[in-house]
């Protein structure tokens, strides 16, 4: 009865300690909604990354203010590397289309130790944790603006 006892305790204390770190995992990915983003981005205190695909930003356009650094590029790490030189990573969201690949890069940062960069959940085009950047009616501007201002900012941090 003892030996029982003892291992529904080693149980129990490890589905605490698992709950608990996974609780931690989750805690370090900040989550915006759409219009949050945008009011962060508007005021500076948010640099957003669209990481969509450049036929992506050409179709819909891309969050005003927002740089086009897509993840599909072969470059990508390197893009994010010099950006991380200049913001920290409380500072820096990720917008894609639904959610899906901002979590899943915000998670891959996180477990290499970037944590704290946020996820813009909903996306552009949004899902069941909100209705999107577009059909909020938040600004859009083409991909050649958003190019040129990501350029102009780039340049601005060498």
């Amino acid at each position: 009865m003892r030996r029982l006892l003892w291992a529904m305790g080693l149980v129990a204390a490890t589905a605490v300690a698992f709950l608990i770190a996974t609780a931690a995992v989750f805690a370090e990915t900040p989550v915006l909604s759409a219009p949050e983003a945008a009011a962060k981005l508007a005021s500076g205190d948010l640099v957003v990354l669209d990481i969509r695909t450049p036929e992506e930003w050409a179709e819909s356009g891309i969050a005003h203010g927002a740089w086009p650094v897509s993840m599909h590029s072969e470059d990508f790490p390197k893009r994010l590397q010099a950006i991380f030189a200049q913001h920290p990573p409380e500072t820096l969201g990720l917008i894609c289309a639904t959610g899906g690949r901002s979590a899943y890069v915000t998670e891959v940062l996180s477990r290499n130790g970037l944590t704290g960069v946020i996820d813009i959940s909903e996306g552009m085009f949004g899902n069941e944790q909100g209705a999107g950047w577009i059909a909020r009616g938040l600004p859009i501007v083409s991909l050649a603006e958003a190019m040129k201002q990501y350029k102009t900012s780039m340049e601005g941090l060498k």
